[in-house]
C-alpha cells in the first residue's frame, strides 16, 4: 500500500510478506535540481521487521541523478553513500559509484558490514552493480573468500498481482491515471496534459474546501505522528536524524485503519 501527496511531494509505502515474516514500510520526499543531468535529494527512511528475529533495520534513501539526457539514453545512477543499522548491533555502509570517462562500471557499489561504531572492523565486503550482480567476502586473509554471490539474471521476479483496474478505488494510481497512462503510451501529448490538469485541479479543489472547513484529508492507510521511537533510536547510531519537517511529519502503516478496509487485497498487519 502507498499513499502520495503532492504538497509537499511525499510517497509512504507499506510492504509484506506474513508468510515470512518480512515487513518493509517508510515513506520519502525528492527535492530536485536541473543541469546537464537531474539530480534528486531523496528526504526521509525506511525499517525493514524480520519477526523470526524480531529485529528491526533502519535504512536511509540514496541521493540520485539521471544520466544520458543529452545521449537520449538516460539511466539512474545513485550517489554517496547509505546505511543500515539494525537492531542487533550491526551497521551496514554502501557506497554508490558510476561509469567515469576512463573507467569504472554504471550502477556499482561497494559495501562494508562491521558492528556498530567499529567501520574498520569490517566483517564482510560486498562488490559489484546493485542491477546486475555482486559478491559477498568476508575479511579474512588478503583477498577474502566469497561466501555468497547474487546475479539478478539467475532469479526471476515474481509476478505483480493486482485488482482489475475497474475493481480499484477511484483514488488508486492506477485507475485514477489509467487515462494518462494510456495516454503516454499513444503518445498523445494534448490528452497527457488535459488529463492530468483534471486530476490537479481536483486536488487543489479539495484542498481549497479543506482549508475552508479548517479540516485535513485523512490518509487511508497512513497516519502522522511526531516521533517514532524505534526509527530515532536507530538513526543516531549512525549520526542521522529523521527530518519530520521535510517530509509533512513522520508516517508510519497503520494496521487498525487497513483491517476496516473491505477492497479486493485485504492487507494483513504490520508490526
Amino acid at each position: 500500500m502507498q499513499i502520495d501527496s503532492h504538497h509537499p511531494p511525499v510517497t509512504a509505502y507499506g510492504i509484506w510478506n506474513k508468510q515470512h515474516g518480512v515487513y518493509l514500510q517508510g515513506y520519502n520526499a525528492q527535492k530536485a535540481s536541473f543541469s546537464r543531468r537531474i539530480d534528486v535529494k531523496q528526504i526521509g527512511h525506511a525499517t525493514l521487521f524480520l519477526e523470526k528475529y524480531n529485529e528491526y533495520y533502519y535504512i536511509t534513501l540514496p541521493s540520485l541523478h539521471i544520466e544520458g539526457l543529452i545521449t537520449g539514453s538516460p539511466y539512474v545512477e545513485l550517489n554517496k553513500s547509505t546505511f543500515i543499522q539494525s537492531s542487533s548491533g550491526y551497521t551496514a555502509k554502501i557506497d554508490y559509484s558510476g561509469r567515469g570517462w576512463l573507467s569504472g562500471k554504471k550502477n556499482s557499489f561497494s559495501a562494508s558490514l562491521y558492528p556498530e561504531g567499529r567501520e574498520k572492523d569490517a566483517i564482510y565486503n560486498v562488490e559489484g552493480q546493485w542491477n546486475a550482480d555482486f559478491t559477498i567476502k568476508d575479511t579474512n586473509g588478503k583477498h577474502g573468500t566469497t561466501v555468497d554471490a547474487w546475479d539478478h539474471k539467475k532469479n526471476k521476479t515474481t509476478p505483480l498481482i493486482v485488482a482489475p483496474v475497474e475493481q480499484q478505488d477511484t483514488l488508486e494510481s492506477r485507475r485514477a491515471w489509467s487515462k494518462v497512462a494510456a495516454a503516454m503510451k499513444n503518445s498523445d501529448l494534448n490528452t497527457v496534459s488535459g488529463e492530468k490538469t483534471l486530476i490537479e485541479n481536483r486536488q487543489r479543489e479539495l484542498r481549497r474546501i479543506e482549508k475552508e472547513q479548517g479540516k485535513e484529508w485523512e490518509r487511508i492507510f497512513f497516519h502522522r505522528v511526531e516521533h517514532n521511537a524505534q526509527a530515532d533510536g536507530l538513526a543516531k547510531k549512525i549520526g542521522e536524524s529523521v527530518e519530520a519537517d521535510k517530509t509533512n511529519g513522520v508516517w508510519v502503516f497503520d494496521q487498525q485503519k487497513a483491517a476496516t478496509i473491505k477492497a479486493p487485497f485485504r492487507p494483513g498487519a504490520m508490526p
